[in-house]
């Protein structure tokens, strides 16, 4: 058996243990998502081996807390990797990252695929629906997502109001 260094691209259980500070979430339900594998590969591609792993280092050295991270490269990954978790979207890298990064790749935002974002957390985290992506069933348009304020149904609050929708004359 090997030791992890940090110019490896390390295994896609350390990149989940990573993302699920960053995010929030288990390792379980990013796994769920079917964009972990994804997710991983395109932090991979765009930053390279050896500073994904100096990220994986400097957050494990941080007990897992993403503000313990004092290197500028590695703040700018944990950002892009949570960023690309909630919204599909590999963000644009601050310049000065990605100049320190040496990367040939262009510096631009793009979607990871097309599947990316549908499995968003953004939807997760408001119990909500991708619009086009998944249908959410049907009448469910009807109740308010779970844990909503109460809201007065239209009608309740002309109950004694007279006229044709209250309750008085």
């Amino acid at each position: 058996m090997t030791a992890k260094t940090s110019t490896s691209a390390r295994s896609l259980d350390d990149f989940l243990t990573a993302s699920a500070a960053l995010t929030g979430f288990d390792a379980f339900e990013l796994h769920g998502t079917g964009m972990a594998g994804a997710y991983h590969e395109t932090a991979r591609e765009q930053v390279g081996d050896a500073a994904l792993g100096r990220f994986l280092d400097a957050l494990a050295a941080a007990g897992g807390d993403p503000d313990g991270i004092t290197d500028e490269i590695s703040r700018d990954i944990a950002r892009a990797v949570a960023h690309t978790w909630y919204l599909g979207v590999w963000p644009q890298l601050a310049r000065s990252v990605h100049t320190a990064l040496g990367r040939e790749r262009a510096n631009a935002a793009f979607t990871v695929s097309p599947e990316a974002y549908a499995e968003g957390l953004v939807w997760r985290t408001f119990h909500a629906h991708p619009a086009g992506a998944k249908p959410p069933g049907f009448g469910t348009w009807a109740d308010p997502p779970p844990g909503a304020p109460a809201v007065a149904r239209a009608g309740e609050r002309f109950r004694a109001v007279p006229g044709p929708r209250g309750d008085g004359a």
